[in-house]
């Protein structure tokens, strides 16, 4: 039976959903795999929050709204911001909402396990209610009270044909090294293949490959 992952980051709506070949069931634990999940997710929401929501990539996302005149406090937030916290971008205040999106304080922690991965701001934090009101928008009185700024924003298209820009792509090229490095090194324990092939290091090619990965802009 072919082996089936699902990717959810929290709290956006887009889930990443995958199947590996059927010797998938040969890897019993993913554990080191999803944690370098975790770092592309991590490095994503840091470039998301450097460019004020359009990403680095390349995908045409619009940037976050501005700060409007209509949102409170009275006078408007943006008034108020730029007299309390002048120069700060858009979603930081005192940076709380980043530092949750970014695997600090606020983030899910533990929830990495052989074949499961949670990643993103713990909806039961100060920050993921705060995180949830700007993913949905809140309004009041029938008018626009927040704008939609979704925190977590992703592509989960699994595709090279954008030459493997997709967030989706990287998550299973990613899951994909792991599974042939885990073949690779079950397969050096046979003595049959030593004699016909070379694998050479096969551990260090398969983290160059990661690094690659984790060092390129995702959408």
């Amino acid at each position: 039976m072919a082996k089936g992952f699902e990717f959810t980051a929290v709290p956006s709506m887009h889930r990443i959903a995958f199947v590996f070949a059927e010797y998938a069931d040969e890897v019993t634990d993913w554990k080191k795999a999803l944690k370098d999940v975790e770092k592309l997710f991590y490095a994503h929401e840091r470039n998301l929050f450097d460019t004020g929501g359009s990403g680095k990539s390349g995908k045409k996302w619009k940037k976050w709204k501005a700060l409007s005149t209509n949102e409170p406090p009275k006078g408007g937030y943006r008034a108020y911001k730029n007299r309390v916290r002048p120069g700060r971008p858009i979603l930081t205040f005192d940076g709380a909402l980043r530092k949750a999106a970014t695997g600090g304080p606020g983030s899910i922690e533990g929830k990495i396990t052989k074949d499961s991965l949670r990643v993103g701001i713990d909806p039961g934090s100060a920050q993921g209610v705060i995180a949830r009101a700007h993913t949905l928008g809140v309004r009041e009185a029938g008018r626009p009270y927040l704008p939609k700024r979704p925190p977590v924003r992703f592509d989960g298209t699994i595709t090279s044909d954008s030459r493997g820009v997709t967030f989706g792509y990287a998550v299973s090229q990613i899951m994909q090294s792991f599974l042939v490095f885990k073949r690779k090194q079950a397969a050096r324990k046979d003595p049959e293949v030593l004699k016909r092939i070379q694998f050479g290091k096969t551990y260090q090619h398969h983290r160059a490959r990661v690094r690659k990965i984790l060092a390129k802009d995702w959408r």
